[in-house]
């Protein structure tokens, strides 16, 4: 999207106001690739946490993603649609009254 464009055609205000706004935009798109790269790295750290042991019971017992042991009667944990894993109410998302989907998915 770099196209050249001749300034001097513009009056002092108008070249003032347009080279505002490409600097405003080169920051803006500075900012949104941090905030990209810092999703990315949490996504990988989910990942790296979800990780499972071979041992399958312990995975009905644990949330696949924080790892933390699900209750006899509260907090049991669901299965997940999009990967399959048991995972524990704070580490789902809500898409509508009846979807939800883990922190990865």
């Amino acid at each position: 999207m770099s196209q050249e464009f001749n300034l001097n055609l513009l009056k002092e205000l108008e070249q003032e106001i347009v080279l505002n706004v490409l600097c405003r935009d080169e920051m803006l798109r500075e900012l949104e690739e941090q905030r990209i790269s810092k999703l990315k790295i949490q996504l990988q750290q989910l990942w790296r946490k979800g990780t499972k042991n071979a041992n399958y019971g312990s995975q009905k017992r644990s949330c696949a993603r924080c790892q933390k042991s699900f209750g006899i009667l509260i907090d049991r944990g669901a299965v997940c649609k999009g990967c399959s894993h048991h995972i524990c109410s704070q580490c789902r998302i809500t898409i509508n009254a009846f979807l939800w989907k883990c922190t990865v998915c």
